[in-house]
């Protein structure tokens, strides 16, 4: 093609004349890694190393090849190429179905979109939805605004939604696991969708599916993606809740129980995954019913796989475990044929050592933050035994040097010596409920700033559902401040679950049982006295004399290698981390866990002033 001047554009552009459009005569390729035959090569090298991946058999059930591809199956990156593949063409088919059915938008000239209103993008979002044993279920297209594009006063105002503690979650558990009630899982489709909205919005039409007309989209329904949706779907849902006769729960919001005569029945909602805990199959049933009325709701049953947690029942009791996610993770990370560790981090670990080291790149940065990230979902829901490496990573999760992304990485092969190791709750033959707090701190244990760090644990029936390990507020000037500190952190938390069982009928009569392994904490907590070395102390701390005395809690003292919360505060030995596991109602990642030094632990009485511990040996914390 002849080379145009600035001159001679120049002369066109004042004579009127049009220059011609250069026109690319490349053929545009798609990246090799979307081509048919990559994804092929990667299925076979995938099927060869499958034996990699199956780290552990379960009960004769192996993983299918989908567990390996999970997180890695490839799907769509444009609506250009989701057209182009059937599975998604009728997902986003039956995606724009269900708005229809639920009125979410119509069509309307733009000339009614008032002066100054952003009409708001929205663009696809593909992901493969999977079964608990991780097979492929099916393709899932989901149509979502660009809230990002949302302003606050125009179109939204209210944002926050309240969704379900997990320390509520793993109490039903127990509950349900002590009485012998059935705990059902029950799933909203197209939750967002019943949402009504509130404010005047308008969205372009969904990308693939333009008719051409330039119309925009009148939203009548919180379609996800806007800023308000959760916001709108649990007032709604709310709303249909207190229609039946629920009465919403004091101590968590997303928690529900409807009590008629001798029925009773508890509802969890995290945003539109449900649970119901029921005394009575026919009242069960009439919940369903009156649920599948008001809403489009899928019924699965007994609860299997919930919020990323596999969990699995027999005539024993309850074991929550994350196999699924702890394998996926160890592929993701490439860590699938790393050699497992007996505990998270190795003992007098100390995150600010090797100061002189360098920073990592900024890609290993971000490797080292999703580690960290990805360790610290699996710490808050069913493994508290990383919960104080996790918190210690998290410190330096900014500034990580090599030092701090081995130690994640060491955290990781600790998890993979134990991918089914999990909380179990066991079943009570006098289908008693009994919970139990320990409370525990490191003095000066930070060497940067000397803070000491706190942690603490709540057990029902001998199986973890509440803990913390959090580094304090405050530098303690002794042991005593330190522990005094923890215990106060503790006992707020004891407060709250005692508040939460009595909802669900179990009423902790004289108190909620803490133990801590400082007499002079004890001490201070009962008398208030004051002398030179505690009169500096904040005054809300001592929020734990008038706990004490209202008979809220009973303090009790208990030796250091019975304080279940030791492992939240220090990265411990391998034989004192193997007893605090089984005092945590969790199975050691090691059988070698000397019996002597874990006991034979019972639940004794509190009126001889003895030590409440969890069971070891077959029926109790260990699976």
């Amino acid at each position: 093609m002849k080379r145009v001047t600035w001159e001679e554009k120049l002369r066109r552009l004042e004579e009127g004349e049009a220059t011609p459009l250069r026109r690319s005569a490349r053929i545009s390729q798609p990246p090799e890694r979307f081509s048919p035959g990559h994804i092929a090569r990667m299925h076979d090298h995938l099927v060869s190393d499958l034996d990699d991946c199956m780290l552990v058999d379960m009960h004769g059930h192996e993983y299918a090849l989908d567990v390996c591809l999970m997180g890695q199956v490839h799907e769509p990156r444009s609506v250009h190429e989701a057209l182009n593949r059937p599975e998604w063409v009728e997902s986003m088919h039956e995606e724009l179905e269900s708005h229809k059915v639920n009125g979410s938008f119509e069509l309307v000239d733009p000339a009614v979109v008032p002066p100054g209103l952003e009409v708001l993008r929205c663009h696809w979002v593909w992901k493969y939805k999977h079964n608990p044993d991780g097979t492929i279920e099916r393709p899932k297209s989901r149509l979502v605004v660009m809230g990002n594009t949302q302003k606050l006063g125009v179109h939204y105002e209210e944002v926050y939604s309240p969704v379900g503690k997990h320390a509520t979650l793993r109490g039903m558990l127990g509950i349900s696991a002590a009485l012998g009630l059935d705990i059902h899982h029950m799933d909203v489709k197209t939750a967002f969708l019943h949402g009504d909205l509130e404010e005047e919005l308008y969205m372009r039409q969904p990308p693939g599916f333009d008719d051409g007309s330039h119309r925009v989209c009148r939203l009548k329904k919180s379609i996800y993606g806007l800023k308000q949706a959760p916001r709108q779907w649990y007032l709604k849902f709310d709303e249909a809740l207190m229609d039946f006769g629920f009465e919403r729960s004091e101590c968590d919001p997303a928690l529900y129980h409807f009590v008629r005569d001798e029925e009773r029945i508890s509802l969890f909602l995290y945003v539109d995954d449900l649970l119901l805990l029921c005394s009575s199959k026919a009242l069960l049933d009439r919940v369903k019913d009156f649920l599948s009325s008001r809403f489009r709701m899928k019924d699965l049953g007994e609860v299997k796989y919930y919020l990323g947690m596999q969990i699995e029942r027999d005539e024993s009791g309850i074991l929550i475990h994350q196999e699924r996610y702890i394998l996926n993770m160890l592929q993701s990370f490439g860590l699938s044929e790393a050699n497992p560790v007996r505990t998270p981090l190795p003992t007098g670990f100390d995150v600010h050592a090797y100061e002189d080291e360098p920073l990592l790149r900024d890609e290993l940065v971000k490797l080292y933050q999703s580690i960290v990230g990805s360790l610290m979902y699996a710490c808050t829901t069913t493994q508290p035994q990383i919960a104080f490496a996790v918190s210690q990573l998290s410190k330096v999760a900014s500034c990580p040097k090599m030092f701090h992304l081995q130690a994640a990485k060491r955290v990781l092969r600790y998890l993979k010596g134990g991918v089914k190791s999990g909380i179990f709750f066991q079943t009570q033959p006098q289908s008693q409920v009994q919970l139990v707090g320990f409370s525990d701190a490191d003095y000066a244990g930070d060497s940067a700033s000397r803070r000491s760090h706190s942690g603490y644990v709540f057990c029902l029936n001998g199986a973890a559902i509440s803990w913390q390990s959090k580094r304090q507020p405050v530098v303690a000037l002794s042991t005593t401040e330190s522990e005094y500190i923890s215990l106060c952190q503790c006992i707020q938390e004891g407060v709250w679950l005692r508040r939460l069982f009595e909802e669900f009928g179990h009423d902790h009569a004289g108190g909620v049982p803490v133990f801590v392994d400082n007499q002079s904490a004890i001490a201070l907590a009962q008398n208030a006295c004051l002398h030179g070395r505690t009169k500096h102390m904040q005054v809300r701390w001592h929020f734990i004399r008038e706990m004490v005395a209202a008979g809220e809690v009973i303090l009790q003292w208990c030796p250091t290698n019975r304080q279940a919360a030791d492992t939240l505060t220090k990265s411990l030995p391998f034989e004192r981390h193997g007893v605090c596991m089984t005092l945590l109602g969790m199975q050691p990642h090691d059988d070698r866990v000397p019996a002597a030094d874990a006991g034979d632990l019972v639940l004794l009485s509190l009126a001889d002033s003895m030590l409440w511990v969890a069971p070891t040996h077959g029926q109790g914390g260990v699976v």
